[in-house]
């Protein structure tokens, strides 16, 4: 595929583009594209009305001078130099084409610059000259000049504009990985033990609605009370200490992202967390999340476990130091108490700020975080 900046549309969205038509330009940001250089069937016009020219002035001169046409030189008689306008020496020289090659359609068979650019038209099907660091985007495929495997055909399609939500989520997750040197660490959770637990809870009114995510988020909150390190941030060149343990939960939405927060996981009790987590996911997925829902997170949870992700990792939101990314259980045996037996395994990758979070910490907190899922009864305290 090609990569670059997106500098020219030369077929509008919702037209139609003949094979081997150029269709966009891409290039360096900033980069200008000449404006001698159009689409195929701009080219032909002008090639057409070139001819036009040429077979007129042509036939002007031969009335003219009594001479053919063939004999109009386009090299000075005087100098020995090929006739040739400055744009159109700069033009061929860009895109390798020689002059002495060209017939000039200027006066006394001086070459121009449309001279040029029907020459550039004619050779379309080659790859630009190396000098032109600007690639186009045909709907053909384009041999390589090293003579390898040519690169897949890049078809019309179409062009969205960002969402107010996906343009947020863009500069913060850049300015994320640009400013912050992620580091990551990953563990096995045996989930067994919780698998029980919220067997039995759901039969419990007040734990109905209780989640594998419950759990994780609680975990995290008894995670990051032992080890408050992975709890701090980066703010005006310094290393920031939140007073409370707030856990964001990273939300799908149709278009984006969001991240209802809860207070203080480490102290609120389950019951009460399960109530919270699920209002806060609530209102964010139908939009009208509260005043407070989206402020104030110290650490976030990604858990892509519903969708049968094995492992992956996570882009810190910005702000904060710390991201757990939480993957599906699986069934793999394990070995417990000296026997192979079939346990629930769950991955989970911790991804930290380097500045300000090493590796032993991140141990340190992904040890406590294991240790309260396989005894979820610490949970419950």
């Amino acid at each position: 595929f090609n990569q670059g900046t997106l500098l020219k549309i030369v077929v509008p969205e919702n037209e139609t583009a003949d094979v081997g038509q150029v269709i966009a330009y891409l290039g360096e940001p900033g980069e200008e594209v000449p404006a001698s250089i159009t689409d195929r069937r701009a080219a032909k016009d002008a090639e057409e009305k070139q001819k036009s020219v040429m077979s007129s002035s042509e036939q002007a001169e031969q009335k003219a001078s009594k001479k053919p046409a063939a004999e109009v030189a386009h090299i000075d008689s005087t100098t020995g130099r090929i006739k040739a306008s400055p744009l159109a020496k700069k033009l061929a020289a860009q895109h390798g084409i020689a002059l002495e090659s060209l017939k000039g359609s200027g006066p006394n068979g001086r070459i121009v610059r449309k001279d040029v650019e029907i020459a550039i038209s004619s050779r379309s099907e080659a790859p630009l000259a190396a000098t032109n660091r600007f690639e186009p985007l045909s709907t053909e495929t384009q041999p390589s000049a090293r003579g390898a495997q040519a690169p897949a055909s890049t078809v019309a399609g179409s062009l969205t504009p960002f969402s107010k939500m996906r343009e947020t989520i863009a500069k913060r997750m850049q300015q994320s990985v640009t400013e912050s040197p992620h580091f990551y660490t990953t563990t096995s959770v045996e989930m067994s033990a919780v698998l029980e637990l919220r067997k039995i809870l759901k039969e419990q009114d007040d734990y109905s609605k209780v989640s594998v995510n419950h759990f994780v988020i609680k975990a995290a909150g008894y995670g990051l009370k032992h080890e408050p390190r992975v709890n701090r941030a980066v703010r005006d060149n310094q290393i920031y200490q939140p007073a409370q343990i707030n856990i964001g939960i990273i939300t799908a939405l149709e278009d984006g992202l969001l991240i209802p927060v809860i207070k203080e996981a480490d102290r609120l009790p389950f019951k009460d967390l399960v109530f919270e987590a699920r209002a806060a996911v609530e209102r964010a997925r139908a939009g009208r999340p509260n005043s407070t829902d989206l402020s104030g997170g110290t650490f976030s949870i990604s858990n892509m476990g519903m969708f049968d992700v094995e492992n992956f990792t996570a882009i810190i939101n910005p702000g904060q130091g710390a991201v757990l990314a939480v993957s599906s259980i699986r069934q793999k045996p394990i070995v417990r108490n000296g026997q192979i037996v079939v346990g629930n395994v769950m991955k989970v990758t911790l991804s930290v700020d380097h500045r300000i979070i090493d590796g032993i910490m991140s141990a340190q907190f992904l040890k406590h975080f294991k240790m309260a899922l396989e005894n979820p009864a610490l949970l419950m305290i």
